[in-house]
């Protein structure tokens, strides 16, 4: 019984260690350098899913403090789960208290495209691109914009970029059917 007791206080500690790295995880400038090298390359997918990831996590806890990374867990949860609008105040509320943290301006950014409000969306990609020009999920969701607002040649010029930044994004697969529009919008 007391054997249990002091592992099951020695399994807690461990996970409550875990949760404050995850929490506390930051890359610095330099380290985000070398994971973009390394995505850009990457010899294959699964590679390149490997770096992606962890730029990912990068941006999502490039807050300046634990407080304000939890509160950009729970607004992405939010958003996941399809609470747009407290997510989108959350988001907000981010960018304000941290306007140097590009990740609250994407997924602004994010919510406004699933909105339908394009041109607010394209607004926040541009603010996010200022503070993270490599960042590639912001590139992608100005792709998917150009393309529904039927501009093909922006859309591929986005794609084409972003390839070059993320050479296995799966927005690519989208340049074949950009140039198919391309074509058939020159006849």
């Amino acid at each position: 019984m007391v054997l249990n007791k002091i592992i099951f206080h020695i399994i807690t500690a461990f996970l409550f260690f875990l949760l404050y790295l995850l929490i506390n995880f930051k890359v610095s400038g330099s380290e985000l350098d070398e994971l973009f090298l390394k995505l850009k390359n990457s010899p294959n997918a699964m590679i390149a899913q490997k770096y992606e990831n962890k730029i990912w996590q990068s941006w999502l806890t490039d807050g300046s403090n634990k407080i304000n990374n939890l509160k950009m867990k729970k607004a992405v949860t939010l958003m996941e789960n399809g609470d747009l609008e407290t997510a989108l105040a959350l988001f907000i509320n981010l960018s304000k208290m941290e306007p140097n943290w590009a990740e609250p301006k994407n997924k602004i950014a994010t919510i406004r495209f699933l909105k339908g409000d394009f041109y607010g969306s394209i607004r926040d990609i541009q603010v996010t691109l200022k503070l993270e020009p490599r960042h590639f999920g912001a590139i992608s969701g100005l792709a998917q914009i150009n393309l529904a607002l039927k501009r093909y040649q922006d859309a591929l010029k986005n794609i084409n970029y972003v390839i070059k930044i993320h050479p296995f994004i799966g927005i690519r697969n989208l340049r074949s059917v950009i140039l198919k529009l391309l074509k058939k919008s020159q006849i």
